[in-house]
């Protein structure tokens, strides 16, 4: 845990340290980015239709488990850049040792976020929220991961209450541009687009929290 002499990892907006910060691990989050958003179009080009048949349910879990092994590069390279330059060869032997540790994490937390967005959509945003630090515990390796996650918020608790507030703006803005986009442009370049935008915010909403998480939590 950080001490009062430990210094900060970021100035006056981790927003703006954690926009600079992310091209640190380029050569990794470039090739993720559009590497998932090409996937994710190409799962849109088997034309399956949002009911409940197996064939969504494959083309779901499939889409899924992509995202979480693109969240697995990209964590792990933010939590490198966060501290300083990215060793790509650290990030890879990351992937497969906490993989499925991740994925399973990964599975609960949606789990309890689409409870939360089906009784009355608020409580799923809220578990989002309080929940920033969780699955970048596991990437970092923690024991306990929700223990983390709490502490972290709880170190920083005024930090994260600003970021979550300015993430959530810049959220609305982007879910504005998404729905311009997928009004002009539909389909798979449409869907490409879109992942492509949101890949980039992604990577660098993570490289914010990373840097409070390593203020909190040093390697």
């Amino acid at each position: 845990m950080s001490t009062a002499t430990e210094p900060r990892l970021y100035r006056v907006s981790v927003l703006a340290t954690g926009f600079v910060r992310m091209w640190r691990g380029w050569k990794v989050i470039l090739p993720v980015i559009v590497v998932n958003a090409l996937l994710q179009a190409l799962l849109i080009l088997l034309g399956v239709l949002p009911y409940l048949t197996i064939a969504f349910v494959l083309v779901a879990v499939i889409s899924f488990m992509i995202l979480v092994k693109a969240y697995n590069f990209v964590a792990a390279a933010m939590l490198e850049a966060a501290v300083g330059p990215v060793n790509v060869r650290a990030v890879y032997d990351n992937l497969w040792s906490r993989y499925w540790v991740l994925l399973a994490w990964s599975v609960g937390l949606g789990i309890v976020v689409l409870i939360g967005l089906s009784l009355y959509v608020v409580p799923g945003f809220v578990v989002l929220a309080l929940t920033p630090y969780l699955l970048m515990a596991v990437v970092d390796g923690q024991r306990n991961p929700l223990v983390v996650n709490f502490r972290t918020i709880g170190a920083r608790w005024g930090r994260w209450l600003i970021t979550v507030i300015l993430m959530g703006v810049v959220l609305l803005i982007a879910w504005l541009f998404a729905a311009l986009d997928g009004f002009f442009i539909t389909g798979a370049p449409g869907s490409f687009l879109g992942w492509l935008v949101l890949g980039f915010i992604a990577t660098w909403f993570l490289s914010a929290w990373a840097l409070i998480y390593r203020s909190v939590n040093p390697r």
